[in-house]
């Protein structure tokens, strides 16, 4: 049985309309969008800033391939996009100073440092691009720059007392480094989890101390920078300097009463440390059965 609705109808022809008037506007919806999307094309595009980003980011990969040259281009071109980048101009004085030309660094951290006067790794940077140039005052015044902003930052004040030390100002230089010991063993009794991965805090202590003439407890702090990150060059220089006076001080206990002079650069080169005798040993043992493999795979 069929049951005949009244203006069953009319609805049905009111949805046809309806879905014939619905399709059409979705077509005039979707023909504005293509035309939004062709006129927006040019804005979504990467703006200069973003393709500076990127330049400075293989810029970056080029230095840790000591690639320095092709880094110092890439960093200029993402400059000239980007003039107002002071983490660019930051990039371009550290990959300066790897290759040796520390007024252009100067130049480039000073740079930076007029986009972002609260920048303080640039016034870090700054200090030491000076510093390497002999000019020791106006090291110690980006330095404390840093420290005005950052108190804490013990490799700025390690190299402050280092710039002190070289003006042949030890007393002064000695309470910087005094402080400096302070700061790092405050810093690991409040976070020893992240003091176990920080190599650096422990090489800087290591420096600190080995300045201080207290040259058994710098050992220690550079055997424990290395082995959290056996790559770590200062800290391998540090432990062969100071093996190197220990060593001297077997027939020159006096030695012991003097503290390391600062180095005399500021890029320090990887060196190795003095190995034990049980260490060259080893080593001798290894050689020899290395030499052997070889010599029976030769004669198969």
């Amino acid at each position: 049985m069929f049951y005949i609705v009244p203006g069953i109808n009319e609805y049905c022809s009111d949805m046809r309309s309806g879905h014939t008037a619905w399709g059409g506007r979705i077509g005039i919806f979707l023909a504005a969008a293509t035309v939004l999307v062709i006129l927006a094309a040019p804005v979504l595009a990467d703006t200069p800033a973003e393709i500076a980003q990127g330049l400075m980011r293989r810029a970056d990969d080029l230095v840790l391939q000591e690639q320095y040259t092709e880094a110092l281009d890439l960093y200029r071109e993402a400059i000239e996009l980007d003039p107002y980048s002071s983490q660019i101009w930051n990039r371009l004085g550290i990959a300066q100073m790897k290759v040796g030309r520390f007024p252009d660094a100067v130049e480039s951290f000073q740079k930076a440092l007029d986009i972002d006067p609260y920048y303080t790794v640039a016034w870090k940077n700054k200090g030491d691009a000076l510093q390497a140039q002999e000019q020791y005052q106006a090291a110690i015044d980006s330095y404390d720059r840093a420290l005005a902003i950052n108190a804490n930052d013990l490799y700025t004040l390690y190299e402050k007392g280092v710039c002190l030390q070289k003006m042949g100002r030890p007393d002064k230089a000695m309470e910087v480094y005094n402080e400096v010991v302070r700061l790092a063993e405050r810093e690991m009794r409040r976070n020893p989890n992240e003091a176990r991965y920080n190599a650096q805090l422990w090489t800087t202590k290591g420096d600190a101390l080995s300045h201080l003439g207290r040259y058994q407890e710098a050992l220690e702090a550079y055997q424990e920078a290395v082995r959290i990150n056996p790559k770590m060059e200062n800290a391998i220089a540090g432990m062969q300097r100071v093996n190197e006076t220990l060593y001297r001080a077997r027939s020159s206990p006096e030695l012991l009463q003097t503290a390391v002079p600062p180095q005399t650069t500021a890029p320090r080169k990887t060196a190795t440390p003095l190995a034990s005798p049980v260490t060259i040993l080893s080593l001798g043992i290894a050689a020899f059965a290395l030499a052997a493999t070889v010599s029976r795979r030769r004669d198969r």
